[in-house]
């Protein structure tokens, strides 16, 4: 715990919005969205007039209650599904013009993840470096690597069937690693794991994002995980962003909520989404 609050405390003092000139926002931009929506055939609105930025390095928390429109933001934003207007840049090139090198440079765990359970996990990997066209000389060596930061050299011989919940997340986040991106895109990742699984995830995100400089794009419900390893979060509702800020800039906004000003995510998040006056702006 102690070793996740240090590094916290480092993002917070890097990458604290104000250290940022306009420019060197744009050149260290990662993720910029622009009045992204999604409209679907029957009328309904999943993502509405979307504007956010991801900088380089940055652990960005992307909130909302069920059916706010995270999952379906995230599918645009990887080029997996076209918005109805509005246009997302991934590195400051359109995802729409350049989707071949993007998917290059991206990494993406889905929600909802599906496996070779017939091979083990270090066939998977292989077979994923392979498809990303990774360099062949050096494909042993990064697999081995891979499992290495996940934690499971040990169990990569045996089938993924075999593999228990904690450890699919773990191969499925080194599937998402293994062709080496800038940034990746993490749909629940601790979903369904134990307190222990959930921790050995968020230590193994932040040592991507401190020691290999991944940026990372991260949705959960669990409120205090976010809280310990996020530089910045936005909260949507109804497929309506309506807070985006730093973490430390959004307690301070916030700290009048509790007659102590001690207020935590979860206080802000509750009373943002289930705020009548936020709801009906």
């Amino acid at each position: 715990m102690e070793k996740v609050s240090e590094i916290v405390s480092v993002f917070r003092d890097t990458f604290f919005v104000g250290k940022f000139t306009n420019t060197e926002r744009l050149v260290n931009r990662m993720i910029h969205t622009n009045s992204l929506t999604k409209k679907y055939d029957n009328g309904f609105v999943a993502v509405n007039d979307l504007n956010i930025q991801v900088q380089k390095g940055d652990i960005y928390g992307y909130l909302g209650p069920n059916g706010a429109g995270k999952t379906t933001t995230i599918r645009m934003l990887n080029g997996l599904l076209q918005p109805t207007r509005g246009e997302v840049l991934i590195g400051n090139r359109k995802v729409a013009d350049h989707l071949v090198e993007i998917r290059k440079m991206i990494g993406v765990l889905p929600e909802s993840h599906g496996y070779y359970n017939w091979m083990s996990g270090r066939e998977y990997l292989t077979l994923f470096a392979k498809l990303y066209g990774y360099d062949k000389s050096k494909l042993k060596n990064r697999v081995d690597e891979v499992l290495t930061w996940v934690g499971m050299i040990e169990k990569a011989h045996i089938p993924i069937g075999q593999y228990s919940r904690g450890m699919k997340q773990r191969i499925g986040l080194a599937k998402t690693i293994i062709h080496e991106p800038e940034l990746i895109f993490l749909d629940e990742p601790t979903l369904g794991l134990d307190p222990q699984g959930q921790k050995d995830i968020q230590n193994i995100i932040l040592q991507l994002n401190k020691e290999k400089g991944v940026t990372v794009f991260i949705t959960s419900h669990l409120l205090k995980d976010i809280s310990e390893i996020c530089n910045r979060v936005a909260i949507v509702s109804q497929g309506n962003l309506i807070e985006e800020n730093s973490l430390v800039g959004l307690l301070e906004k916030y700290k009048s909520l509790s007659e102590t000003g001690e207020v935590t995510l979860e206080d802000i998040f509750f009373y943002l989404t289930q705020s009548k006056e936020v709801k009906s702006q």
